[in-house]
């Protein structure tokens, strides 16, 4: 049996919302036929992206 490699591994985060703004963002996801959680990680991957971007100006 072989070890995952790094980028394999997937971890669990936690984000506290209101209800409100769970059901906001269920409704919109599920407009978009994207899951939760793929557009929560795409957000927070192109907001790390742009992050990055700003500390190497």
């Amino acid at each position: 049996m072989t070890e995952p490699k790094n980028e394999d591994k997937t971890v669990k985060l936690v984000v506290f919302l209101t209800d409100d703004e769970r059901t906001q963002f269920k409704i919109a996801c599920a407009k978009h036929k994207i899951s939760m959680s793929q557009q929560a990680r795409e957000l927070i991957i192109n907001w790390m992206k742009h992050t990055s971007s700003e500390l190497n100006q």
